[in-house]
């Protein structure tokens, strides 16, 4: 059972305020006089059963072996140890919670789509361009599409594996003319609850809770992929109103050993399946390779070589000043770092 493509070993992510093109212009803002936000698309076959090793982790929540180094392949050998390993921990996963695997899905909210629908709609219309803006009957339309959702690890206690809700799928909005203003992915787990398997499967109500609280933050990044484009402050976690300036926000470690173009944010630009980052630049002397997203808010950053002499990481490695300093020089605001 193989989890993850080939490793991204030694990088670190930022997240970019949009700038730039980027941003929608006066006339296509002065299209968006209104936006109707529809019931979430789910797939029928979205749900996936959950994972239980730590070679797939939650976003934000937790990362596994420390630091960008820890995890990274030495070589091919030491992948295939990797991918053996993640499988064989699943496997162990499996085997001791197949009853909550098998009850689990019984448990979660049969109104996912209307719930993400009320809370994405509640959250746009306290944002300041779009109160008092959202009508269900606006040619303007604001989509959620959930590709896959599922339990997947988020920690451990004592001899229990914990696990949280996590939401994979992508952020649309198109204006009357069919023009697609925002097009953006996101990963949402529900960020405060983690619970073994079996607490989920034995509780209806809690795992509505846990699925409520993943929804929570699928509807603030859905608000902070609006403010990108409207050049306003992103929300942070919890917050009623636009952070203010200051350091970006440090967020948990990537895992090196399993990061993928897909995880645990989607890469489109320059990004290579086996090789990971693949775009050649020099930054400060610094000689680099960088991949990002369509919008080119994210942007990960790895060291040239394909095995990196030393891990880039986000809270001191000279590659990583090298890059924040080329950005700020260049007018564009880091958000948050990994």
């Amino acid at each position: 059972m193989k989890l993850s493509s080939r490793p991204l070993p030694a990088l670190c992510v930022l997240f970019l305020a949009s700038c730039g093109t980027g941003r929608w212009t006066e006339a296509e803002k002065a299209g968006l006089s209104s936006l109707a936000v529809p019931p979430a698309s789910i797939a029928a076959d979205a749900y996936a059963e959950p994972i239980g090793n730590e070679q797939f982790s939650a976003p934000y929540i937790t990362a596994p072996g420390g630091d960008f180094a820890t995890g990274a392949a030495a070589g091919a050998a030491a992948q295939l140890v990797v991918e053996i390993a993640a499988a064989a921990q699943q496997k162990m996963f499996e085997n001791r919670y197949a009853d909550a695997i098998a009850r689990a899905p019984g448990t979660i909210p049969g109104d996912l789509s209307l719930r993400i629908r009320r809370a994405v709609g509640q959250r746009l219309g306290e944002q300041p361009f779009f109160k008092g803006r959202i009508r269900d009957d606006s040619p303007n339309r604001f989509t959620v599409v959930i590709e896959n959702y599922r339990y997947i690890r988020a920690g451990k206690e004592g001899d229990e594996v914990l696990v949280t809700p996590v939401f994979f799928g992508r952020f649309e909005l198109t204006n009357a003319s069919g023009k697609k203003l925002l097009a953006s992915g996101f990963a949402a787990p529900a960020q405060k609850i983690a619970r073994p398997l079996t607490a989920f499967a034995n509780d209806k109500s809690l795992a509505a809770k846990a699925f409520d609280a993943a929804i929570a933050n699928l509807a603030l990044q859905a608000v902070n992929a609006v403010n990108a484009k409207l050049g306003e402050a992103e929300l942070a976690p919890d917050a009623a109103a636009p952070s203010g300036g200051g350091a970006p926000v440090q967020l948990a470690n990537v895992n090196g050993g399993t990061a993928t173009c897909n995880n645990p944010y989607r890469l489109t630009q320059s990004c290579n399946l086996w090789s990971g980052a693949g775009r050649a630049v020099t930054v400060g002397g610094e000689k680099l390779k960088i991949a990002g997203s369509a919008d080119g808010r994210i942007v990960l950053v790895r060291g040239a070589k394909l095995i990196p002499d030393a891990p880039v990481s986000s809270t001191g490695s000279v590659q990583y000043d090298a890059v924040k300093r080329a950005l700020r020089a260049a007018g564009v605001k880091i958000l948050r770092q990994r």
